[in-house]
């Protein structure tokens, strides 16, 4: 299969490279876009099921590239499963916001545009268009925020500071469930268990498992710098 360029590795993507522009753009014209064409020309139900079919593309890139991996026989349980916030969140998206609720949306809100948007701006990326993983990749990482900002728009599912809290909560829980994964799996998700084989950030917060707990003070402010938007439009 590598002789298909879809299938085939290559090191084509860089770090603000033109493909990473050309993305960047286009994810900050749909998250403006397609809120303000909803909001215009369709009606409720019609913005229901335009939410509905963005978290099911979300959804099947994020467990395509495991059905894909498996196929080409590359898939590694230790790495490839899609247990990160950013795959995890994927994948349930349509189960957990078929029909849209504030309690669940308000935890998206938060793990999605504190986590997910670092992804975007910096990826762990290195193939290119037009390799599965490259599609994969944007499709389930921009995917998720075009669609944190389309239901917070569209759905009025704007969080409060409550919400910052219970998104920290579920957010440990979270970490529990991925902590036992690793230990059942010898898998490191999350690098829960020790810091990345290459040079990361987590190298300038402390050694294990000190650099755990300076992440989550880190993910807190996180919490509040992605709040701020809606504190600010709330005043407009």
């Amino acid at each position: 299969m590598q002789q298909y360029s879809f299938f085939a590795y290559n090191q084509d993507f860089s770090l603000f490279g033109s493909q990473h522009l050309m993305v960047l753009i286009v994810l900050v014209l749909l998250s403006v876009g397609l809120p303000f064409f909803s909001k215009k020309f369709l009606s409720p139900s019609q913005q229901l099921w335009l939410g509905r079919i963005m978290a099911v593309c979300i959804s099947f890139w994020a467990l395509a590239y495991v059905v894909i991996k498996l196929w080409l026989g590359d898939f590694n349980h230790q790495t490839d499963l899609p247990f990160d916030i950013c795959n995890i969140s994927g994948v349930l998206l349509p189960f957990l916001m078929w029909k849209p609720r504030f309690r669940v949306h308000e935890i998206l809100y938060f793990w999605v545009l504190a986590g997910t948007l670092q992804a975007i701006i910096t990826p762990h990326l290195y193939n290119g268009f037009p390799n599965y993983i490259f599609i994969k990749y944007w499709i389930v990482h921009g995917g998720l925020v075009i669609y944190v900002i389309y239901a917070t728009i569209v759905f009025d599912l704007k969080p409060n500071l409550k919400s910052i809290w219970r998104a920290f909560v579920a957010l440990q829980f979270y970490v529990v469930f991925v902590l036992i994964i690793n230990l059942l799996l010898g898998s490191n998700y999350v690098y829960l268990l020790g810091k990345p084989p290459v040079a990361s950030a987590l190298d300038y917060l402390g050694p294990w498992p000190w650099y755990l707990l300076v992440c989550e003070g880190l993910v807190l402010v996180l919490f509040f710098i992605v709040y701020s938007p809606i504190r600010l439009f709330s005043k407009i």
